[in-house]
């Protein structure tokens, strides 16, 4: 559910008691989800395709991005027109099977957000082979279209909106010796939903409840100041107040890349074996055809290779609040460069040679990257900010070449990423990433200049009064760091 920007939310997991029956009866619902979203998806393709070949389209698209989106949302692609498609002469099967508007308001915004990216981010494509494993109802005027629920008993019902009857009412587990989760039942619900999850090769079931305001408050003080952190691919650089760190992102979590590959390389022999369509007769696939067999052996493979990514996920997600909780202590301020991901993990385009002769690799960080997940560690501590009155984040963009800048002499340097150590203009050594992060440190932001895409460089971003006054510190500090 779409929630306003001021409004805080959380959501809280509980496990359901399920007898075989009930899950059979929510596996149905969601088949019938899948292959709704799906048909709809492959419609609104085959529309796309049709207006793409058109005159109108290439001269919207010529006159610019709001000509363009007027132009879309007058053929339906847009957040209601697609609420509007997805509804449409649905009172059959669907709501037969217990499925009604609200689930289905689900499944369009998740379309939207797709078609969102598509035409106006940086999406390339449409899925229309989508999974749903999900369904869900907002809490309209103290009432939720499908569900029903008991606080006391600790139930939860899905109801048919068709026939007014109950489906099944499913038991799900709290422990009544968590505050957190005790508190959080105590708060307004304004979302509910219905979760399955594959997890050791057998789905379990859930229900999601989403909560207006912020969770329970487990101690947990937050520190004052500014933090400046250099996010890198496996690793940041924080420059606080009082502290000085280079931190490794979920350190000790690695992934049994020889099983990874073992199970990879399984699947291709099994698809290999059951899809002779699909390649050529030197073994090269063919472009353009899909896969259309799948066998039982290719099933339980892909099954253990989701489990292991699953652990590996979770163990990750695990050192990632870890590590956020820490940094809360740091300050409550926290400014954060704004690094592009996507562009760090894709290969390099030039081709170059190494001393020896050979051609060097066009990998870059997608591996650290796959494995770090450092986009979903910043997340994580900007949500925790949320929930402080104190708390605050800024993006400073990258355009402000935070890693470039010595205050010093007040110029900026290009360096090689092989640089590892920095010189100022006062002939003193710094770490490359401590420097960047306490020139991020010292940026001036606000809520205005994060929305900026792009800026020229300028010395003018950056605080040099406090930066002299706090050098010295700074210096003393990364000084220990480094000798440790």
């Amino acid at each position: 559910m779409a929630h306003k920007e001021n409004q805080k939310a959380f959501v809280v997991t509980f496990p359901l008691r399920t007898e075989k029956w009930q899950e059979d009866r929510i596996d149905k619902m969601m088949r019938m989800l899948t292959t709704f979203y799906n048909d709809r998806q492959r419609k609104l393709v085959r529309r796309y395709i049709y207006l793409s070949h058109s005159k109108a389209y290439k001269e919207a698209k010529g006159k610019g991005v709001v000509a363009f989106k007027n132009y879309m949302k007058e053929n339906g692609f847009s957040q209601y027109g697609l609420d509007a498609f997805f509804k449409a002469d649905t009172k059959g099967a669907l709501y037969q099977c217990g499925l009604n508007s609200m689930f289905l308001q689900y499944l369009s915004q998740c379309a939207w957000s797709a078609w969102d990216k598509k035409l106006f981010g940086k999406g390339d494509f449409v899925k229309t082979d989508k999974v749903v494993n999900i369904f869900c109802s907002r809490n309209k005027k103290e009432r939720f279209c499908g569900f029903d629920y008991d606080l006391s008993t600790f139930t939860i019902s899905i109801q048919s909106t068709c026939t007014k009857k109950i489906i099944c009412t499913i038991p799900f587990v709290v422990n009544k010796k968590s505050d957190y989760e005790l508190f959080a039942l105590s708060q307004r619900i304004c979302r509910i939903g219905i979760v399955r999850k594959l997890i050791r090769g057998k789905y379990k079931y859930y229900v999601q409840f989403t909560f207006d305001g912020v969770p329970y408050h487990k101690g947990r003080n937050i520190g004052t100041g500014i933090v400046g952190i250099d996010p890198g691919p496996s690793k940041i650089a924080i420059v606080g107040d009082n502290k000085v760190e280079i931190a490794k992102l979920a350190p000790n979590i690695e992934e049994d890349e020889r099983k990874t590959a073992r199970l990879k390389r399984k699947l291709d022999r099994s698809r290999r074996a059951t899809n002779p369509h699909m390649y050529k007769e030197d073994g090269t696939i063919i472009k353009g055809q899909r896969q259309t067999c799948f066998s039982k052996v290719y099933n339980e493979t892909r099954k253990q290779l989701a489990d292991a990514q699953r652990k590996l996920a979770a163990k990750r997600k695990i050192a990632h609040n870890e590590l956020a909780n820490t940094l809360l202590e740091y300050g409550d301020t926290f400014k954060v460069e704004a690094n592009s991901y996507k562009s760090m993990q894709a290969r390099a385009k030039a081709t170059s040679m190494t001393k020896s002769g050979r051609i060097r690799s066009k990998k870059r960080y997608g591996k650290s990257i796959n494995n770090r997940a450092p986009s979903e560690f910043l997340v994580i501590l900007k949500n925790k900010l949320l929930y402080y009155p104190k708390g605050k984040y800024y993006d400073v963009p990258s355009s402000y070449a935070c890693t470039q800048f010595d205050f010093t002499n007040e110029s900026f340097t290009e360096h090689k990423i092989s640089e590892r150590r920095i010189v100022t203009s006062d002939g003193i050594q710094h770490n490359r990433d401590t420097l960047a992060a306490f020139n991020i440190k010292n940026a001036i932001v606000n809520d205005t200049s994060t929305k900026k895409k792009k800026v020229t460089k300028s010395k003018e971003f950056f605080d040099i009064v406090r930066m002299k006054a706090s050098y010295n510190e700074f210096c003393l500090m990364e000084r220990y760091l480094l000798s440790v």
